[in-house]
């Protein structure tokens, strides 16, 4: 499940016509505050998975080009196949408004609507003028989360140390990952990486082998 993230000019303008907005509640000039994400959700219905964390990795790092796909490879998996999903980010500004926002699937989040701390989910080094290290050589992994619907471990420091010449292979378990997070639920493992210069997501489950690249 393997996808580059590639966005253009026009599906953004698209993106920010389609995306609809539901206000809790709000007042005159809050649209010109950013705002925190609270949580968010992926899905159809009651059929969605907490994207909380992958959200907030991608959006702290400016996305692609200012902008995060919201398709099933960025948003980690697929937790409703064959219905239209759509991301849900409920968040809240300075003055402690909240808002719920909407982007159906295959539309694009304009990173600069919301505001997320950098040195809490970039990892990359503070000289690395933009770009990682390895970009020309290999694979960065960037993040990895394992776990199920938001109770999730951070697992970037296993999978950054069993990744060998620019490549990871590695077993979906609890042994490989430090340990079950959820104790006799099914899990996922969702990876953030770059590869060669192209940044993308995958998900693989609970018992299977994941393959990067």
């Amino acid at each position: 499940m393997k996808s580059s993230i590639r966005y253009g000019q026009l599906l953004l303008v698209l993106a920010v016509l389609i995306a609809g907005a539901t206000i809790f509640s709000t007042g005159l000039g809050a649209q010109d505050d950013a705002w925190q994400i609270v949580r968010a959700d992926y899905g159809f219905k009651n059929q969605r998975s907490d994207v909380t964390d992958i959200l907030k990795d991608l959006i702290a790092r400016g996305g692609v080009d200012g902008r995060v796909a919201v398709n099933n490879q960025t948003m980690g998996g697929d937790p409703a196949v064959g219905k239209d999903k759509s991301l849900r980010i409920f968040a809240r500004n300075r003055r402690n408004e909240e808002r719920e926002f909407s982007f159906n699937e295959g539309t694009f989040v304009d990173v600069r609507m919301f505001a997320v701390r950098r040195g809490d989910w970039d990892d990359r080094p503070s000289n690395a003028g933009g770009r990682y290290p390895d970009d020309s050589n290999g694979l960065q992994i960037i993040r990895g989360f394992y776990g199920v619907q938001g109770r999730t471990a951070d697992v970037t420091e296993q999978l950054r140390r069993r990744s060998r010449d620019g490549a990871l292979t590695l077993l979906v378990s609890n042994n490989e990952l430090g340990g079950d997070p959820v104790p006799g639920a099914d899990k996922i493992l969702i990876v953030v990486y770059r590869f060669r210069g192209q940044e993308t997501a995958t998900a693989v489950r609970e018992g299977n082998t994941i393959t990067i690249p």
